[in-house]
C-alpha cells in the first residue's frame, strides 16, 4: 500500500512537472491591421450600387425598381417584388426623388393597394404635373407572412430627367 501511495505521488509530479515544460505563447497583433468604427450618416450613390453588400432576408429575393418617362411631364414608377415562397401580404410604398444638385428630395409618394397570398407582385403608379429636373424612383417594400413577421427591402431606380 505505501508502494503504491508513493508510485502514484511521483506520477502525479512527474505529469505536473512536465506541464510545466511546454511553453505557452499568445499571439502577436501588432502587424494585424485594426480601424476605429464610428457611428455616421452617409448617402450611397447611385452608381455605386454594385459595391453595395444586400442583407439577408427570409422571403424577399428581390425588388426591382423602375422608372418610365411616359410623357414631357408624366413619368411612372413600378416595382417588382419576387419572394421565396407565398406571403400573406406584399406591400409597396413608392417614393418619386427629384436631384436637387446635392441629394435626392420626395417630391411625391404614394402607396397602392396591397397585394395578398402571392409570392410576387408588380405594382406601378404615375406622375404627372412634373417640371423639368432629375428624377428617381425609391421603393420601399413590405412583406408579412401568416405568423406576422415582416422584412422590408428598399429599392432604387436608375435616374431618369424630364
Amino acid at each position: 500500500m505505501k508502494k503504491l501511495k508513493k508510485r502514484m505521488i511521483i506520477v502525479l509530479t512527474s505529469i505536473l512537472l512536465l506541464l510545466q515544460v511546454f511553453p505557452v505563447y499568445a499571439e502577436d497583433n501588432s502587424d494585424t491591421e485594426w480601424y476605429e468604427m464610428v457611428e455616421e450618416e452617409f448617402n450611397v450613390a447611385e452608381d455605386n450600387i454594385d459595391d453595395l453588400a444586400t442583407p439577408y432576408t427570409l422571403y424577399i429575393m428581390n425588388v426591382q425598381t423602375s422608372l418610365a418617362k411616359l410623357s414631357s411631364s408624366k413619368l411612372g414608377l413600378r416595382a417588382d417584388v419576387y419572394c421565396t415562397s407565398t406571403v400573406q401580404s406584399i406591400t409597396v410604398t413608392f417614393y418619386l426623388q427629384k436631384y436637387n444638385g446635392s441629394t435626392w428630395v420626395n417630391v411625391s409618394s404614394g402607396t397602392p393597394s396591397p397585394t395578398t397570398n402571392v409570392s410576387s407582385t408588380a405594382k406601378q403608379a404615375t406622375v404627372s404635373g412634373l417640371s423639368s429636373g432629375t428624377y428617381r424612383a425609391k421603393s420601399i417594400t413590405r412583406v408579412v407572412d401568416k405568423y406576422g413577421y415582416a422584412e422590408t427591402v428598399t429599392g432604387y431606380s436608375g435616374s431618369l430627367t424630364i
